[in-house]
């Protein structure tokens, strides 16, 4: 107890003295004493201040110096006359009021930010991606490098990554901040003494300089109910369009995944809720390896499970960006309603506010939206696809992407186990769906494990699915889907879908 209170108390004086040393911009006037204002925080009180000492000072020190009979000489030059007054004065004016502009010009923090614009993947041109990858620990390293090897794009700016190293606090009462700024010289990646957080960084930065990636490793430590506002504000200030989490359980020896910290889960879910961007969550299973491949060597096939929906078409552009890399296979299935699904209405009704907290139901948007709007953003989003199905001519790079349309006759789930089972694909792209289409909204009801990750991405992660693929689920960045809550369906037997 005595050595927690001694900690805090070191905390608590290192606070101090770090805020007694920041300097902040004087302003010209307060709202007053009686505000609360401080008058010595701002410029024309503290003008008046300076010049009544000056006035105070010097004619008490004529009153004084008078019955001494001092000569002129010295009068002068230990009391200011009128003339010398009114030169200090002047001064005084000048200094108090060129500070605030000549602070401002030269102080960086005070100049306008540039505008956050791309908070998504999905956007009318190509530009540069900026991804904030969060890693756990070493083991998250291979597959986190080869991710974003296959994703990095052409071009020689085509993509940015900050790296963050979460660490859960152990000891300490406030987060802590540390970016590792790039070394000049390739010496230190081969010291052997450095400790797991050292070997993440290097790792990184070994892969930056080898695949020529701008890469910024970055340390967080804090608790776990506060780590989200950390990554949060991270991508906030790198104006990141993505953040991409590890799931919080990983692949054993045998196949099985296994939790590592029920805090990490936690995590992801507030990032999920309050991500100023697009966020993906990959549940590894072995994607490319234990070890990171060279770019000349990834080889990866990889399947976007297109049902349709915001998500899902973030999905899409991601694996469309894939698709630019040598080394990738994109095949992209879209899923369609068969005969039986176009006489089934699916009604999909809010659960009252009591049975929020469930852990084994999936939440939906609340949002209303239309879904002829919805169809035809699907199909707009599907014709870049569609353009590089026959071959790569053009300009374009990458190998053809091999475009599949699947009519759902009775089962979503045997539809997809089917395609998951097959054991082609290396990594699925789907979206979380929380704007579902009528298949994906057809299995509101089915108990979930991780209901973080959607229906569709909570089937291909779930323990009694044996297959080998990893699988990247996205969530678009949008403001209107921040309501999400647990739904019951009623199907209807009838001539039209309704969700």
């Amino acid at each position: 107890m005595e050595s927690a209170v001694m900690r805090a108390a070191s905390v608590a004086n290192a606070t101090a003295h770090i805020n007694s040393t920041c300097t902040k911009l004087m302003k010209t006037s307060s709202n007053g004493v009686w505000q609360g204002d401080n008058p010595m925080d701002f410029a024309f009180p503290l003008l008046i201040i300076q010049i009544c000492l000056v006035l105070l000072v010097t004619r008490t020190l004529a009153y004084l110096l008078k019955p001494l009979r001092q000569p002129r000489v010295i009068a002068e030059i230990i009391v200011l006359n009128d003339e010398t007054f009114a030169i200090l004065v002047l001064m005084a004016l000048f200094t108090t009021f060129i500070t605030t502009p000549v602070v401002m010009a030269i102080y960086k923090p005070a100049r306008k930010q540039v505008p956050y614009k791309h908070r998504k993947i999905q956007r009318d041109k190509p530009d540069e991606l900026r991804i904030v990858a969060c890693v756990h620990g070493s083991r998250n390293i291979p597959a986190m490098i080869n991710l974003i090897e296959a994703s990095r794009g052409v071009g020689k700016h085509a993509l940015r990554l900050y790296i963050m190293h979460l660490v859960e606090l152990s000891e300490r009462s406030s987060a802590i901040m540390m970016v590792h700024k790039a070394r000049k010289n390739g010496l230190p990646f081969w010291n052997r003494n450095r400790s797991q957080q050292d070997q993440i960084v290097v790792a990184f930065e070994a892969y930056g300089q080898l695949s020529r990636v701008a890469v910024k490793p970055m340390i967080a430590i804090s608790q776990f109910q506060d780590m989200h506002e950390d990554i949060c504000k991270i991508a906030d200030q790198k104006r990141a369009a993505m953040i991409v989490l590890p799931f919080h359980k990983y692949q054993r020896v045998d196949g099985v995944l296994e939790s590592a910290s029920l805090g990490f889960r936690t995590v992801n879910q507030k990032i999920l809720k309050n991500s100023p961007c697009s966020v993906g969550i990959l549940v590894d299973r072995g994607l490319g390896g234990q070890s990171q491949l060279a770019p000349s060597n990834v080889e990866h096939n990889i399947a976007v499970l297109f049902f349709g929906g915001p998500d899902d078409r973030e999905a899409l552009v991601f694996g469309r960006r894939m698709a630019e890399h040598p080394g990738i296979a994109l095949t992209v299935i879209r899923f369609l309603p068969g005969t039986e699904f176009n006489h089934t209405l699916v009604n999909l009704t809010p659960l009252p506010a009591h049975d929020h907290e469930t852990e084994q139901q999936y939440k939906f948007s609340t949002a209303e939206m239309n879904r002829d709007h919805e169809n035809m953003l699907d199909e707009d989003a599907l014709i870049p696809i569609m353009k590089k199905t026959h071959s790569s001519d053009g300009g374009d790079v990458g190998k053809p992407i091999v475009y599949e349309e699947l009519q759902v006759i009775s089962n979503t789930v045997n539809a997809v186990l089917a395609i998951a089972k097959s054991n082609k694909y290396d990594l699925f792209l789907v979206g979380r769906g929380r704007f579902p289409s009528p298949l994906v909204a057809d299995l509101a009801d089915q108990t979930a494990d991780s209901p973080e990750l959607g229906p569709i991405g909570d089937l291909l992660a779930s323990p009694t699915v044996p297959i080998s693929a990893s699988i990247l689920v996205i969530q678009q960045h949008d403001v209107i889907h921040t309501d999400e809550v647990p739904f019951s369906k009623n199907v209807d037997s009838t001539s039209s879908v309704n969700v």
